[in-house]
């Protein structure tokens, strides 16, 4: 009895032997194709010399597609609780500033309290200025930096996050030395405000890279830029 696919390898002029011949040329065609193997019809178990057990692979591929579906399904959940984990730090962060009882006690919140709550190393507001009095504050945490220089450095972009760095001494001060990879973050405080920015440093190298999300850290900056417009009386 000729069966259906049979008729049309006749009819295609495509033998059972041209396409063993095919197979054995092309010995990965199976591991490219691997949907062929949903409607193949596995032999039944036999044992002996150059008999190939066809169920035997086709389990060991079902079992790498099975480990790699873990894999990522692993991965799924380490990204969850990671972006979660950030969540929950940057919301206790922004409520620590809008509990600030002063302005002082604001800056004393995001360039220290902010270490401990985002897990970083060390944290700096800085904004631009020519008062040259200005640049000679002493204000832990407060930096002072040139017109222009937040616009150089930033561009269009609310958050820039890089690794593997020197730590800049113009954000950073004398921390600068342990910065490695740092987290900028741009402030706005009205129109008749300074140019502003949140810089954020830590000592390991990958903490920061620009392969992670802003979303949260634009966030950050942007409460932290209406926290800092209350306190100065400053329009919107």
């Amino acid at each position: 009895m000729v069966t259906t696919t049979q008729s049309a390898l006749v009819a295609n002029h495509i033998t059972a032997a041209q396409v063993g011949d095919y197979l054995r040329d092309h010995s990965d065609f199976l591991d490219t194709h691997p949907e062929l193997l949903v409607g193949l019809t596995p032999p039944g178990l036999r044992t002996g010399r150059g008999v190939v057990d066809m169920q035997h692979f086709i389990i060991n591929r079902l079992q790498r597609e099975l480990e790699q579906h873990k894999s990522t399904r692993r991965d799924l959940i380490s990204a969850g609780r990671d972006n979660t984990s950030s969540l929950d730090r940057i919301h206790s962060g922004v409520l620590r500033m809008m509990e600030a009882r002063t302005f002082d006690h604001l800056l004393e919140v995001v360039t220290e309290d902010l270490n401990e709550v985002l897990e970083i190393d060390v944290a700096t507001l800085c904004f631009e200025s020519q008062d040259t009095m200005l640049s000679g504050l002493k204000i832990n945490g407060l930096r002072v930096l040139p017109n222009g220089r937040v616009k150089r450095l930033m561009g269009d972009k609310d958050v820039i996050l890089r690794a593997e760095v020197d730590g800049d001494v113009a954000l950073f001060g004398t921390n600068a030395r342990k910065v490695k990879s740092d987290a900028i973050v741009r402030i706005r405080i009205g129109h008749d405000g300074p140019d502003g920015l949140l810089a954020m440093g830590s000592i390991d190298q990958s903490r920061f890279h620009p392969g992670q999300g802003t979303e949260l850290l634009a966030f950050l900056g942007s409460a932290l830029g209406r926290c800092i417009r209350a306190w100065v009386n400053l329009p919107t």
